[in-house]
């Protein structure tokens, strides 16, 4: 509870509260290299001798983390079910079938461009970027490495495809919150978002492809693949009943069944396809899921594609994620981040700027908490009455908290996204991040939008067409 002596931080000390703390986790990760969860606990000690400074009690300082922590205990379930999930889908066939099929089909010089529109389609089906990297990510990454692509940039196709459905669907979370938040028609709002995120999904498509044609690949790639293609015939029995979890998911996931109970009876369902129709023991079902499948094929390749999943897999990642958000807990506590973004707004002389705050103050949010969700509420309702006193339709301002906040939540190494991918493919932000041009060229339409009037709507749906449309303080 608050002590009375606590204040709201200026604005040279907010920055100081936030910029300090961010820098020593990235000199600690980067440069040191040390532990992640060490550089992110030390961070949330210096956030709270802030908290300190600025007259916050321990006790108001230790509510803020665990305030933040809860938030994200269903992140931490899933990610958890996800480990489950992975380890008995590699158990019951259904990702080597996965595997299997796309090296038959897919081609080295399309496989960037075919991952990011597999992912868009599975993401967009399903409203989740978590069970589409768990499930189709997982699938790929092992086609793409068969195929001769450094993981960081397959990690990045995935992602980028994974985080259109994320931003896009109807059933997604986040497309909920934003339109809920800012008070806009769910479609009215998916339609705003359109105009930005399409033309960013087409020149990211365009990229992948160019990369794809001048992949070379690696050693005797033919044969490998060949190599591969045999042993998962003669390891794994491809059925297409071993299908069935992936497309019971997709169907669900449409329906709106909620992420929880979905995953779940995914990790039944793998079960019961691994016991089926390859044969498996009970006592190695529940060891794939707590441990991992550990492949023995003897062709070392493919044993590193396959080996992977289980809840002990993910466990380091769930430290991590209670470190990060404790540390985002701290500073949203000690309304660190309330000042910045508030100082934001007097800056914010016209569209172009508005725009820019908007997608600033996302990003504050994110690199504070590492939390999706608190990157959109808190700007869409701290900009609302802005929109509407400067009389701007409130969809440019649901769009653009997700162009801001969604779209980039998996490019913070801290972030709860991040850690996710992390944990589940196993590859950092830090890598994988400069190949997710989806991520990147999102906000740099909603930015070009802002400053020369187009895809811009005041209040009445009028259209605003002047460049540099100048709005009133």
């Amino acid at each position: 509870m608050a002590d009375g002596s606590e204040r709201k931080p200026s604005l040279s000390e907010a920055t100081m509260a936030f910029v300090i703390p961010v820098m020593f986790i990235l000199w600690g990760t980067v440069i040191a290299k040390l532990p992640a969860v060490l550089a992110l606990i030390i961070a949330t000690v210096i956030a709270c001798l802030f908290g300190k400074y600025f007259g916050y009690s321990w006790k108001t300082l230790q509510e803020g983390m665990f305030e933040s922590v809860y938030r994200v205990n269903i992140a931490i379930f899933i990610l958890i079910v996800v480990g489950m999930l992975v380890g008995v889908w590699i158990l019951g066939g259904t990702i080597p079938t996965i595997i299997y099929w796309g090296l038959k089909l897919i081609s080295p010089s399309s496989f960037l461009v075919s991952t990011f529109l597999l992912c868009v389609v599975a993401s967009t089906m399903t409203g989740t970027s978590f069970g589409t990297i768990g499930t189709v990510g997982i699938a790929l990454m092992g086609v793409g490495q068969a195929l001769g692509y450094p993981l960081p940039l397959i990690v990045g196709a995935i992602v980028s495809g994974a985080y259109f459905g994320d931003k896009m669907s109807p059933a997604s979370s986040s497309t909920n919150i934003a339109s809920s938040v800012c008070e806009v028609d769910l479609f009215s709002h998916i339609g705003s978002m359109m105009w930005t995120t399409l033309p960013a999904a087409v020149l990211t498509a365009i990229i992948y492809t160019i990369m794809g044609m001048n992949h070379t690949g690696g050693g005797d790639l033919g044969g490998g693949i060949a190599t591969i293609l045999q042993t998962l015939g003669s390891t794994f029995n491809l059925s297409l009943w071993t299908l069935v979890p992936p497309l019971v998911l997709m169907v669900l996931a449409y329906r709106r069944v909620p992420a929880v109970p979905l995953l779940t009876l995914s990790v039944v369902l793998g079960a019961i396809v691994a016991f089926v129709i390859q044969g498996q023991s009970i006592n190695a079902i529940c060891n794939a899921a707590v441990n991992g499948y550990v492949g023995q094929t003897g062709v070392k390749q493919l044993d590193s594609l396959l080996s992977r999943g289980g809840i002990n897999s993910i466990t380091s990642t769930v430290m991590l994620l209670i470190a990060a958000v404790s540390f985002g807990g701290v500073l949203e506590k000690t309304r660190v981040l309330e000042t910045i973004v508030d100082a934001s707004l007097k800056w914010a002389t016209n569209v172009g700027r508005l725009i820019i705050a908007v997608l600033f103050a996302s990003y504050i949010m994110l690199i504070g908490t590492g939390s999706q969700s608190v990157t959109m509420i808190i700007p869409g309702r701290a900009y609302a009455p802005v929109f509407r006193e400067r009389g701007l339709h409130l969809r440019v301002l649901s769009r653009t908290v997700e162009d801001g906040g969604c779209i980039a939540s998996p490019l913070v190494p801290w972030s709860v996204h991040a850690f996710y991918i992390f944990g589940i493919l196993g590859v950092s932000a830090y890598d994988f991040a400069p190949y997710a041009f989806m991520c990147w060229l999102v906000p740099l339409f909603s930015i070009t939008y802002g400053y020369t009037g187009f895809a811009i709507w005041r209040s009445d749906n009028s259209s605003i067409r002047k460049p540099a449309a100048t709005v009133k303080a």
